[in-house]
Formats: structure tokens, sequence, C-alpha cells
């Protein structure tokens, strides 16, 4: 799939370490933050002065779309480890950046507990045969377990992943001098070079092989723990309707999201640093606009095998969980505005070439699925909840915007302090 040259070599390595660190504008980070104060001041107000249960499940349905965000995105620095995917060297930065709003989630799940009973039936009511499993400290405990055991093993894999850099850099081995290699001699990057040998290269190989050693724990970790919270954060809204699909339905969209979002950061990245601008080229855009193109497919396959079944089988407390969403009005409108964002408007731009290759026309595609999923959101856990109505109103909207500026500034506090694109283990060789 993607090319046999990796498009950063050895040579592009003094430029990468000298580069100045990506910084958002004053305006920038006001107009972010401001973002924030609006999503917490829309969830207050819908807390206190209008539907309580409208407020927690906007801020439980954006919790877990972009808990899904930050876990696929920043869990593929361990992907592309295991598939040793040069191609992705210019963008990897990108998908590690989730990171610290990952490293958040377990903060905003214990805020959510505090309004779980709006929104679920068995915080108040004992569900027959699940009594002992659903309980509400015990869902909770398990979650928030679950998000810490996932969060300590993927940002292991990225602090190696930015070790690498920090020893080759101050190792001696890019060959810099002491002047220009100044900014990454800081006591903050200290951290990354404890109990290093005075061997550089032999530290590097060593690094690379925890990080192999890792990575596969992530992935594994990763599935496990996205289909706990899917069961437990949005399966149980109906405590009656099980399926043991609906975990991987849930973190293979949260896969797909990883991509839409790095689609949306490189069109915008590449317009705010030089090094973005030089080194993700069309062949690297063209890779990741097949990777979203690809598993926007399959999200769709999934879909499919999801409902089969369940019509085929013709039971009752699997076809009623169905039948509001898919074929009832209201939402029967929704499923059909999930279904043509998420698969079919994406497949017929993704058939073109150019589009993939072009920053602005991969961001304005990328653009129609992330907020086709962000209904399908609404679609999976709010039909239970309002089956007469489609309750998304401004303060869903508004406290989504709320999460996205965090995100993005958890995103950006990320890329100011490490190398943009990583090189150590080029050097190690």
């Amino acid at each position: 799939m993607s090319h046999s040259l990796s498009p950063v070599t050895v040579e592009d390595i003094p430029s990468i370490v000298e580069a100045k660190p990506l910084t958002l504008s004053w305006t920038t980070k006001v107009l972010l933050a401001s973002l924030v104060v609006i999503g917490l001041i829309a969830f207050g107000q819908e807390l206190l002065g209008g539907d309580a249960r409208h407020a927690w499940m906007a801020l439980h349905v954006n919790f877990t779309y972009w808990f899904s965000v930050a876990a696929a995105s920043s869990g593929f620095a361990a992907v592309f480890q295991i598939c040793n995917a040069q191609w992705s060297r210019p963008i990897r930065r990108i998908f590690e950046s989730g990171l610290p709003f990952l490293c958040a989630t377990p903060f905003i799940l214990a805020v959510l507990y505090f309004g779980h009973g709006h929104l679920f039936v068995w915080a108040h009511t004992p569900i027959a045969g699940k009594e002992g499993w659903l309980t509400s400290n015990f869902v909770y405990a398990r979650d928030i377990i679950a998000l810490l055991v996932l969060i300590f093993l993927i940002r292991k894999v990225i602090t190696l992943s930015v070790r690498r850099d920090i020893l080759a850099i101050r190792g001696g081995l890019t060959g810099l001098s002491d002047e220009q290699i100044e900014r990454w001699t800081a006591k903050k990057f200290d951290r990354y070079v404890v109990g290093a040998s005075n061997d550089t290269k032999a530290e590097i190989e060593k690094t690379t092989g925890l990080m192999g050693r890792f990575s596969p724990a992530v992935v594994i970790f990763y599935a496990i723990v996205m289909t706990i919270i899917a069961f437990d954060q949005i399966m149980s809204v109906d405590p009656h309707w099980y399926s043991t699909m609906f975990g991987g339905f849930y973190f293979m969209s949260a896969v797909y999201l990883a991509m839409i979002f790095a689609s949306l950061a490189v069109g915008f990245l590449r317009l705010q640093h030089p090094l973005f601008l030089k080194k993700i080229e069309r062949r690297t855009l063209w890779d990741l606009g097949k990777l979203m193109f690809g598993f926007g497919i399959f999200w769709a396959y999934l879909f499919w095998c999801h409902y089969l079944p369940i019509w085929y089988g013709n039971l009752p407390e699997e076809t009623a969980w169905v039948i509001v969403r898919l074929r009832e009005q209201p939402w029967h409108s929704i499923a059909w505005f999930v279904l043509g964002t998420c698969f079919i408007i994406p497949f017929m731009l993704g058939l073109s070439r150019d589009i993939k290759q072009t920053p602005i026309l991969l961001f304005a595609t990328a653009l129609i699925p992330a907020i086709g999923l962000w209904v399908q959101m609404y679609l999976l856990f709010a039909p239970t909840l309002y089956p007469e109505f489609v309750p998304i109103d401004y303060t869903d909207v508004l406290v989504g915007l709320g999460f996205l500026g965090a995100y993005i500034l958890c995103a950006a506090s990320y890329l100011e302090r490490v190398p943009l694109i990583p090189f150590g283990d080029l050097l190690a060789d």
C-alpha cells in the first residue's frame, strides 16, 4: 500500500532538530479556550435550568466520541511500530498528540459518574441476571481502571518514541553543534534519558526493542478496553439488549475516526509549520487518504454484519433496539444521514486519487464522516432515552465544540515540546 522509500531520510534530521516548535498563536489559544468555556456554560445552563438528563447525555455522548478519537489516534503509535510503517513517519506525531487528551479522560468519566443516574436505568433498578455486573460503583471503577491501564501502555510507547530522538540529539549522533541543539538540552527533557549509557546507538536499539514489546500489548488492551467502555457506557443504556459485535464496531469506528482526524490535522498543520509543509508530501497524503477510504468501507461492512444477524434472528430483545433506530421516525432519517456521511459520500469522493492527494480536498472529505460519526454516537445512545424526538440542539453542539477546543489545546501542547518528526531510529543503523 505505502511507498517503499521513506519520506524522511538522515539528510532531513538537521532540519527536524533545528525546527522551531509548533505553537498556536495567542488569538487561536484564546478562541479554543473560549470554546471550552462556552461548552461548560452550555452544560451548566442545561443542567441547572433545563433538562438535566439532556445535559448529562450531551456530556456523555461527547465523551464517548472524543475518547475514541484520542485512544485510537495515540494507539496508532504502537501500530506504526509493529508494521514498521515508514510512509507514516511525517505524520506520526500528529497521531501521538492525542495522548494528553486521553490522559484526561478518566477525570471526565469520574465526573459522569455523578450524572449516570439520569441516563442508565440500572443505576436505580436492578436488572435481572445482571445485578452483579451493572452496579454503579463496579461499572465506573472497572471503566476508570481500564482507562488507566490503556493510558499507561500507550504513554509508555509514545515516551519511548520521543526518547529515541532525545537520545540521538544528546548523544551527538545528529552532528549538530551545542548551539544548534540547545533547546533539547533543557531540564524538562532529562526524563527521557534517565539511566542511559554512553553507548547511544545501543540505547536507541534497546529503546526500539522495548517499543516492540509494549506495542502488541497496546493493540490487545486497546480492543479489550474499548469493548468494555462500549458495553458499559453505550450498550447498557438499553440493558436488555446486547451484541457481542458492539465492542468491535465501536473500536473500529474509533480507528476510522483516527484517520479522519489525522486528515483534518494535516490540512491545518501544513499551513502552520514549514517542516510539515515540506515533508508531508502528496504520497503521504495519498497513503493516509487510502487508509481513511479503506476504514470507511470496513465501517460499512461492520454495520451490515451487525444488522444482518439481528434481522434474520428476529428476536424481540434484539430487533426492538434496531427498529427504533433504523425503521421508525424520527431516528430513521438520522440513520440515513449517518450512513450517507460515514460511507456513501466519503466512498464516492475517496475513489478520486486527486482528492486524496490534495490537502484541502482531503480535509473537506474527512470533515463529512467526522460529523457523521458524531451523530452516530447519538444514534447509538439517545433513542432509548428519547424515542419520540431527536434531542440534539445547541447544547449538544456547544458541548461538542468545547471538547474540540480542549482536544486541540491538548494536542498542541504535545506538539510544542517534541521533535515534530521522529528520527532517532534512523541513526541507530
